[in-house]
């Protein structure tokens, strides 16, 4: 389940882009191994970006994941996250969703992440959504997925996981016809899980999704994204942990953990009722 990280993610690339990074990358011969950027932190330790007392104990049982866009009150709204971890730490950040008129793509919904990035889904048959584009608005580029990329997956059981493999192309947001380069993503997604998880906004039994995103541009930046999304039903996403590397032939090499829980939320569409556990 691709969010506001995996934005953050690409944000970072097509900033060495649109700043003549990348150009220049393109003159070297060597490429960027895997083994160059640090590796993945454990789920315990990166978790602890969220705060000590957010995440309890995993239940013993958890329920296949038959209906994951109620899950994650796919519905108008906004939601209000606090910033646990980094350079923000502390800060607001606000994601909202509304329904749009259907454009080329298909897409039907947009879900606007802070002032950084605008997304662009559309629901599947058997449930879910995909991902044709965004906008990283931060850098005024345009990225499209093919085929679109997966955002919500319906059917996993406890444990179960999911790969995407496709290719990402980036464009300028001014000018849609000025490509800045091609790229590769592979996304493998597992249903982690049911805890409980508590935040400003409360106290949840939560959905743990973990995302392992591998994005490869030019045989010479290598992205990898470890993320851990929490959903509750009837209220959307809760809580959600980032561990995000980017090497480029060691011209730079980053390192960054990111955190956000839940403040308060607000959908304008009709009341989800919830089962009871």
């Amino acid at each position: 389940m691709l969010g506001a990280r995996t934005v953050r993610v690409l944000t970072a690339v097509i900033f060495g882009a649109t700043f003549g990074i990348l150009p220049m990358l393109r003159s070297l011969p060597a490429t960027v191994s895997a083994q160059s950027l640090s590796p993945s932190l454990a789920g315990d330790e990166l978790l602890h970006v969220l705060g000590d007392s957010v995440i309890g104990a995993p239940e013993l049982a958890a329920p296949t994941m038959r209906d994951p866009v109620r899950l994650a009150r796919w519905e108008t709204g906004e939601w209000r996250y606090r910033i646990t971890s980094g350079a923000r730490r502390g800060q607001t950040e606000v994601e909202s969703l509304a329904l749009i008129s259907v454009t080329a793509r298909g897409e039907t919904w947009k879900r606007t992440i802070g002032q950084d990035s605008t997304l662009y889904l559309r629901e599947v048959v058997g449930g879910g959504l995909v991902l044709p584009s965004q906008i990283t608005h931060t850098h005024k580029a345009l990225v499209y997925f093919e085929p679109p990329l997966s955002y919500l997956i319906a059917g996993l059981g406890p444990g179960e996981s999911r790969v995407f493999d496709g290719r990402m192309d980036v464009y300028s947001v001014n000018n849609p016809a000025v490509k800045w380069y091609t790229g590769r993503i592979r996304a493998t997604t597992v249903y982690a899980g049911v805890y409980r998880v508590t935040t400003p906004a409360g106290a949840f039994r939560a959905a743990l999704i973990k995302t392992e995103y591998q994005i490869d541009i030019l045989a010479v930046v290598a992205v990898r994204d470890t993320l851990y999304t929490f959903y509750a039903e009837g209220v959307g996403k809760v809580a959600e942990a980032e561990h995000r590397r980017i090497a480029a032939m060691g011209l730079f090499n980053t390192d960054t953990q990111i955190g956000k829980v839940l403040v308060s939320y607000a959908a304008v569409g009709p009341p989800i009722r919830v089962e009871a556990p």
